[in-house]
């Protein structure tokens, strides 16, 4: 029996793709359809960050960690509805502090509106991290907030989920509390420690080869 090498180097780019290629959606709590918007906005006509929404997440799975690298999230307008115009969200990552947002890890902007698409006045967004996004450990707790800088009014609510642990919390006018709510959003990204650098995949195809090649020999003794 004989080996093809053009289809053994075939077998060793299909598994180099496949593992560079396993970003997928690492953390969801999806929008309930519900309306429920919740006050986060950064008020550049005069009233600045006078609200603030938070959620809690823990992601699990992967001892080695994840990398996150974009997220996704659901909002809306009220007070009175209609569009605003938008012109910068930031996503900022915290530790917990005793069941609160405790310090900040890392703060991400836009710089524009976030991909808003709306039906109505709730749209879903999204947007990649810069420089790689963050690593998170797994099985930690985080929080994330999410805040537009858009101009009142209209108000610009972070939309509800009805999956997670009902700690949603929120900053109002310098009052902070919890809500017993979810937020909706979505986090993608990959596993933090099995996505080989190049030069590990180079290692892994030459291992490959080496061993068919073992294979190849005692097979035609």
């Amino acid at each position: 029996m004989r080996f093809d090498r053009s289809k053994v180097l075939l077998l060793v780019a299909v598994f180099a793709f496949a593992v560079s290629a396993a970003a997928g959606t690492i953390y969801s709590q999806p929008y309930d359809g519900s309306g429920n918007l919740y006050a986060s906005q950064n008020d550049i006509g005069g009233l600045g960050n006078f609200a603030t929404a938070y959620d809690d997440f823990t992601l699990t799975g992967n001892p080695g960690g994840w990398q996150v690298t974009d997220i996704h999230w659901t909002g809306g307008y009220f007070n009175p509805g209609g569009p605003g115009n938008i012109t910068n969200f930031t996503l900022d990552f915290y530790n917990n502090s005793s069941g609160i947002p405790g310090s900040l890890i890392q703060s991400f902007t836009t710089g524009n509106n976030a991909n808003e698409s709306c039906s109505g006045n709730i749209c879903t967004y999204s947007a990649v991290l810069a420089g790689g996004g963050l690593t998170l450990q797994n099985g930690v707790n985080y929080w994330l907030s999410i805040e537009p800088d858009m101009a009142f009014p209209p108000q610009w609510g972070w939309a509800t989920s009805g999956v997670g642990n009902d700690g949603g919390y929120q900053c109002f006018s310098g009052t902070c509390g919890g809500l017993g709510v979810n937020f909706a959003f979505d986090l993608t990204g990959n596993p933090a420690s099995t996505t080989p650098e190049p030069g590990t995949l180079v290692l892994l195809g030459t291992g490959l080869l080496g061993a068919l090649g073992v294979m190849r020999r005692k097979m035609n003794l």
